[in-house]
């Protein structure tokens, strides 16, 4: 069984809103559904009717009081209570009242005889509309429906013809058959799951009444014909989400998505389908944010291929919330929209900033990594330091101790002062300190820098600060040591509260590690957070939500669904291994085989190797003695 497409969907309002008049689309239809008769009348409700069709048809948004409208008109939406008894019913009983008899004060309704040719006429001459698309009306009226696996474009017509008792003359006079050629191709008019219809009213406009604050937290997106999968779908943890998987399989690709997302910016280069223009596949992303009370806000868009960019909604949703995100190259963004309105030369929120521009200021962003932390430590700010001291000692790795700055120095052909961290053997300057400590001091820079120039930019704006923190990190363990692994993400949840006592936090980050997944074992929490893995299976990319287990120990991480190796070895040595336990399964092995592949397992195994005692045991029953 099979549904109707988000795309078959939304092309269907597209044609309907070209001319089709809001009577046949609703009033029309309702009564046909009802079998009004025809020059006779019957007790019936009108109003009720009309009301009926539409809570079957037209209330795509749960959260909201209003009907979508799909047909020609000023307006997308129309209140609940309105609408039937409101401009509809006038429009009913005024410009189409030759179609009806009704007998006054009384609720006898029915067509009058002639009701074909009089609908037909007084569409045609109200300017701007026409007939009514047969195709695109069946497809709107059946977006609910479930569809056998055989279901086309003729038999959902046919299947609208008989559920409202569409006449021949009625067929030829009030409906039409759009081109062919902008009709979504065969193969791309359903879907393996209902389409979100929320969403689908949402590509147009959102209802009057939906929610008008900003969100604060990312909670699901998904994506179609996008990127190395045709589909992804992705229900984010409020606190954490962990993307996992083997290289090119799409991790950097899917949190360059989410930052769109929150930010309503491509961090690099937008998210490009690959191929030639395909009308039956439209790309889309489509995302849904929470904001602080609760509220959800959908978000779409799609990918023009005409004009080779992305075309999003009006009233687009974006996340109120400090997004930070890092990147595996070194680089940062960071969007603060309380900040830009202190700086309205730059029409965007977001800042793009290089490592070097980080570590050395960027002219009227940023004053850098160097000279930030002197001035926080000798003249500028004590409280500020002491958040960069906390945060830096939250950091850590076991192996160093705590990451504590030492007196700022000079080096030879710099004329800055230059921050310190010390060590046991000496206070060593921060550029020649290890790719490791660099990047989390860069990390802790950022967080704060962000933090400091947000909480500054709200109070000369006079408005609250923000409530939320996203961060976005890509390779969360790049360049960092086992024992700096298991400490960085741990360290990264317990920052908020170093900020701000009211801070929330939300991660999403890519790891290659066994090591910062063990790290949140004794943590995690299915209510609030979520772990995902892509996996190839043949030609396709699959990205599966995974039930978070706790392994206890980073080789058991290694072998889980999560990593899919065999053996926590060697390449060499799980290979020879699993060539030990084929000839364990043959009944008769040959006794020089047996040899060799003990041969190859005393070369690549550790003497006290798990796998050798059962070994042992199965080459001695054959006389081969180890």
């Amino acid at each position: 069984m099979r549904y109707l497409s988000h795309n078959a969907i939304v092309w269907a309002i597209r044609e309907l809103r070209r001319s089709s008049h809001p009577f046949l689309g609703i009033t029309y239809l309702a009564c046909k559904k009802a079998n009004l008769p025809v020059g006779d009348t019957r007790e019936i409700g009108l109003d009720a009717v009309t009301r009926d069709h539409l809570e079957d048809h037209h209330y795509l948004d749960p959260y909201s009081k209003y009907y979508f409208q799909p047909f020609r008109s000023n307006r997308y939406w129309f209140t609940v209570e309105g609408y039937p008894f409101g401009s509809l019913h006038v429009t009913d009983t005024q410009t189409f009242w030759p179609v009806f008899i009704r007998h006054k004060g009384m609720s006898q309704w029915g067509f009058t005889e002639d009701y074909v040719d009089t609908i037909g006429q007084i569409v045609n001459i109200l300017p701007g509309f026409g007939a009514l698309p047969l195709d695109a009306i069946a497809i709107w009226t059946g977006k609910n429906c479930v569809w056998h696996d055989s279901a086309t474009l003729v038999s959902i017509i046919a299947w609208f013809e008989e559920s409202y008792h569409i006449t021949e003359a009625e067929r030829t006079w009030l409906f039409t058959l759009s081109d062919p050629l902008s009709r979504p191709a065969e193969g791309a008019l359903f879907d393996d799951e209902p389409a979100d219809l929320k969403f689908v009213a949402y590509e147009f406009r959102p209802p009057p009444d939906a929610p008008r604050e900003r969100a604060g937290t990312l909670t699901a997106m998904h994506l179609a014909h996008i990127g190395p999968a045709r589909k992804f779908a992705l229900e984010l943890g409020q606190r954490l989400t962990l993307i996992a998987g083997d290289n090119g399989l799409g991790k950097s690709f899917l949190l360059d998505v989410v930052w769109w997302t929150l930010t309503g910016k491509w961090a690099t280069h937008p998210a490009m389908p690959f191929g030639k223009p395909r009308v039956a596949k439209r790309p889309t992303i489509r995302f849904e944010i929470q904001n602080e009370i609760g509220q959800f806000l959908s978000g779409s868009s799609y990918f023009d291929w005409e004009n080779r960019r992305w075309i999003t909604q009006d009233d687009r949703p974006s996340a109120a919330a400090l997004c930070i995100y890092a990147r595996a190259d070194g680089s940062f963004a960071v969007s603060d929209r309380i900040r830009t309105k202190l700086q309205p030369s730059n029409p965007s929120d977001v800042h793009y900033l290089t490592s070097s521009e980080i570590w050395d200021g960027k002219s009227g962003e940023i004053e850098g990594l160097v000279r930030d932390w002197v001035n926080w430590q000798l003249a500028y700010d004590p409280r500020v330091f002491a958040q960069l001291t906390n945060v830096l000692e939250c950091l850590s790795p076991d192996d160093l101790g705590p990451l504590v700055p030492g007196d700022p120095t000079r080096i030879p052909g710099d004329p800055r002062q230059m921050p310190t961290i010390r060590h046991p053997y000496g206070d060593i300057p921060i550029v020649f300190s290890s790719a490791g400590v660099q990047r989390t001091l860069l990390l802790a820079y950022v967080v704060i820098w962000s933090w400091q120039e947000h909480m500054l930019a709200a109070e000369q704006t006079g408005e609250e600060p923000l409530g939320t923190m996203v961060l976005v990190v890509d390779e969360i363990e790049a360049h960092l040591h086992p024992r700096w692994q298991r400490a960085i993400l741990p360290a990264l949840l317990r920052i908020a509260k170093m900020l701000s006592p009211n801070l929330k936090i939300q991660i999403v980050a890519s790891t290659h590690s066994p090591m910062v997944l063990a790290s949140v074992e004794p943590d995690f929490s299915d209510e609030s957070d979520a772990l995902y893995h892509l996996r190839l299976e043949e030609t396709d990319v699959i990205l599966e939500p995974l039930e978070f287990q706790k392994y206890g120990n980073f080789s058991a991480w290694l072998t889980s669904p999560v990593f899919g190796l065999r053996q926590a070895r060697s390449r060499d040595a799980e290979q020879a291994i699993e060539e030990a336990k084929a000839v364990q399964l043959d009944r008769t092995p040959d006794v020089a085989v047996i040899q060799a592949v003990s041969d190859d397992l005393r070369s690549l195994l550790a003497p006290d190797d798990p796998f050798w005692p059962r070994w042992i045991y199965f080459a001695e029953r054959f006389g081969v003695n180890l």
